[in-house]
């Protein structure tokens, strides 16, 4: 995993509240020119620290997280690829703790949530020992 500079750390901080921002006021925000805001997006998304951009509507669709443990002795990297292609699946963190993964899933509705552990279980439930999913109540 690439290493973070502050500019790095301060520019995604600002694409977060609004991943529509121009260079222009990204550069403001953080105290940098706009060449140089250009030039560590660019980077960002060569090296996979930036890996798309995403809508998040308020009061549309359903945000959960799903704690996932893997059963002893499952690759958790591989297992956490083959699900991070999934539609509706945002980004699977590797965690430490009771769960060993963490997915930030956004679906529309909990039929489709119900669906998408359905599809995680059923392809993998030889290697899935538990799952606990948390819905996501507010965003701030």
């Amino acid at each position: 995993m690439p290493r973070i500079a502050e500019i790095d750390r301060a520019i995604l901080a600002q694409l977060r509240k609004n991943g529509r921002m121009s260079f222009v006021d990204l550069a403001k925000e953080v105290g940098a020119s706009e060449r140089t805001v250009r030039t560590h997006i660019r980077t960002m998304e060569e090296n996979g620290t930036i890996r798309g951009y995403t809508v998040r509507e308020s009061g549309i669709g359903l945000t959960a997280l799903i704690r996932i443990k893997v059963s002893p002795g499952v690759e958790i990297g591989s297992f956490a690829s083959e699900v991070t292609g999934w539609e509706g699946v945002e980004i699977i963190y590797e965690v430490s703790g009771e769960a060993d993964l963490v997915a930030l899933v956004h679906v529309d509705d909990t039929v489709a949530l119900r669906s998408l552990l359905d599809k995680m279980w059923m392809a993998a439930d030889n290697e899935i020992a538990s799952t606990t999913t948390e819905l996501v109540l507010e965003q701030y």
